[in-house]
């Protein structure tokens, strides 16, 4: 009771999702077709024995992009900001005025190069951009479809900025997508989410959906495949591939032909190489690769938001070490303003996490689980013999750790200097003086 009481205490240290966020991402699970988010034992994930996915359980820490039209509204979240009557907190747009938030889209100061260096020094290894969202939206001069930066743009192409910046900063590449696509299938969907009635793309009540013809499900399929062989095929080797849904459309099998060594996360019916939970972190081991995806810039949406909450950067660093603590990874999401610029919150954030990446790095890359919190109080990381312990802001007791045997010796990441400890009985037992604790984690190696 007492560890599982220390495990609580620290998920709540770092701000755990509330539980209207968690059940928003149950619903949008449900409409998208997806399994909800889970946890150790998944059926559907198999680890991924190619030498070029061996990155991902060591990489730690991704950035997740969310861009779209939604942004220039600053009010909804993307895509589902288009329903109406949802069970979740979130502003409503008449999906033909969500789209037709394209004709003002232009983000001028979208310039990846300007900040993919404090991203690589906030500690970020990897990238995963929407390409496109539910709304159909496609940030590539994509052949296929109706609505994107070739009709809207002048066929710019959003994509290829970021990968380009990611390629000469070295850092991994990864797409999301979107195989439902609502502006493709609007005239099936009821935009009335409580089903209390059936709205279409005006909100005006009808009376039913006409039924989908199978001719209409074919050229979905087409555009799906066409749009995946676009972004498997024109971009050089492409690290992840975060699906978001599908019914299909291409197997993992036709992904890893274009794409040997890819990545693949598990929301599109099929087993993937990681499992994963969505604005929420785990609450027991997993003993799979693993990763959670989260709202951080802003806090509750994926969209950019002119009033929502932005996450510090401590808080940030906060959830990683949770994570690294069990060898998964976290995936922090940021929504770009309309114009392309990133909001100074995040870029905030960002410069307080490189802070304390330049001392403390080390303890969450490239680095396994420990025993938290089984055989310790605190988080903990191991690298070859030495591990690393975590210690929260506002932990004041003295930290505990079994130990098979004593330490060489205890050094604070953060200073150089050395930690008192003593070893009795198999238990580790320490306290770093008060004068050189700070408000975000500090961390102590522990060399044998």
């Amino acid at each position: 009771m007492i560890k599982k009481s220390i495990l609580f205490l620290c998920l709540a240290l770092v701000h755990a999702s509330y539980g209207q966020e968690t059940d928003a991402a149950k619903a949008q699970h449900t409409i998208l077709g997806q399994n909800a988010a889970g946890y150790s034992g998944a059926q559907d994930v198999r680890i991924n024995s190619h030498p070029d996915a061996q990155w991902f359980p060591a990489a730690g820490l991704g950035l997740f992009i969310h861009f779209g039209l939604a942004a220039v509204h600053g009010g909804i979240d993307l895509s589902w900001g288009m329903y109406a009557n949802k069970s979740w907190e979130d502003g409503e747009l008449v999906p033909k005025k969500y789209w037709g938030l394209a004709d003002q889209w232009d983000p001028k100061n979208f310039n990846p190069k300007d900040w993919i260096d404090l991203v690589a020094q906030a500690g970020f290894k990897y990238i995963v951009l929407t390409t496109k969202h539910h709304d159909g939206y496609t940030l590539w001069p994509s052949n296929y479809g109706e609505l994107g930066v070739k009709q809207k743009m002048k066929g710019r192409d959003l994509v290829q900025e970021v990968v380009d910046a990611c390629r000469k900063k070295g850092l991994k590449i990864g797409f999301y997508y979107s195989p439902p696509d609502w502006y493709f299938d609007q005239d099936y969907i009821n935009w009335d989410y409580s089903g209390k009635s059936v709205m279409n793309t005006s909100y005006e009540k009808i009376g039913k959906l006409p039924q989908m013809t199978e001719q209409h499900k074919a050229k979905k399929r087409d555009l799906v495949r066409g749009q995946l062989k676009e972004l498997l095929s024109n971009y050089g080797k492409i690290d992840l591939l975060w699906f978001d849904g599908g019914a299909g459309e291409m197997t993992n099998d036709e992904v890893r032909a274009l794409q040997p060594g890819i990545v693949i996360n598990r929301r599109n019916g099929e087993v993937g190489d990681y499992a994963d939970s969505e604005g929420v972190l785990p609450t027991k081991r997993f003993n799979s690769w693993f990763e959670t995806c989260d709202p951080c810039w802003p806090q509750r949406w994926w969209s950019y938001s002119t009033s929502d909450r932005m996450m510090t950067g401590d808080e940030a660093i906060e959830k990683l070490i949770i994570l690294r603590g069990w060898n998964g990874n976290y995936l922090a999401n940021v929504g770009p303003a309309a114009d392309g610029s990133i909001p100074k919150e995040a870029i905030e954030a960002w410069k307080t996490m490189a802070t304390w990446m330049k001392h403390s790095a080390e303890s969450v890359f490239e680095t396994t689980s420990g025993d938290f919190p089984e055989k310790s109080n605190q988080p903990v990381t191991r690298k070859g013999k030495d591990a690393y312990v975590h210690v929260f802001p506002n932990f004041h007791k003295t930290v505990e750790m079994d130990v098979n045997q004593s330490p060489k010796k205890a050094v604070l990441l953060r200073t150089g200097k050395s930690v008192p400890f003593v070893v009795e009985s198999g238990k580790l037992k320490m306290n770093i003086e008060s004068h050189d604790r700070t408000r975000m984690v500090d961390v102590v190696k522990l060399i044998w």
